[in-house]
């Protein structure tokens, strides 16, 4: 609010502009700016906590389908199967310096050991796998070699906070060998 005072002295003249705000017009925009940070301040961190949840469901997914393409891919190239057990299995396959090759839980990761290289983890340290089973289906004349595996997985974030917790998400997959 601008107001003019005008001061008579004698024969001079003062004029000037008083420039401010009234106390009423300080509540009225200080309410204002109150009542819509209080909007907006809860949407945002809405809006964040649904990004932290949306990646770590991203990570335990992408982990899934990973190691699941990398177990099918395994299984169809290889040249026979050594052995089936419900947690682990055994695969023939060229070059002589992979064979065998395993596929095994231990320690909530799905390992791979290729010959006589050390286990490598196949998911990542953000997500554990608590159940893995492998079953044979291959035909009794072994003109078909059919594996079926089934495995959960489930995110591995100490935080006990909603927006971390991921459900677990089970996993079933099954490939045949090429060789045949």
């Amino acid at each position: 609010m601008i107001k003019k005072i005008k001061i008579e002295k004698g024969f001079t003249t003062f004029s000037f502009h008083e420039r401010g705000f009234t106390f009423i017009e300080v509540i009225l925009y200080v309410a204002i700016i109150t009542i819509v940070m209080s909007a907006l301040i809860p949407f945002a961190w809405s809006v964040i906590e649904g990004g932290v949840q949306s990646s770590s469901q991203q990570e335990v997914f992408s982990q899934a389908r990973f190691v699941s393409e990398r177990i099918k891919y395994e299984i169809r190239n290889a040249n026979g199967i050594n052995s089936v057990s419900p947690t682990n299995i055994s695969l023939a396959v060229s070059p002589p310096a992979n064979d065998p090759t395993i596929i095994d839980l231990a320690a909530g990761n799905i390992r791979i050991k290729l010959g006589a290289a050390s286990a490598v983890n196949l998911n990542s340290t953000d997500t554990k796998i608590t159940t893995l089973t492998f079953t044979n289906y291959s035909s009794a004349d072994n003109k078909t070699k059919h594996i079926q595996f089934s495995f959960t997985i489930d995110d591995n974030y100490p935080s006990g906070r909603a927006e971390y917790d991921v459900p677990s998400y089970t996993l079933e997959g099954s490939a045949e060998l090429r060789s045949n």
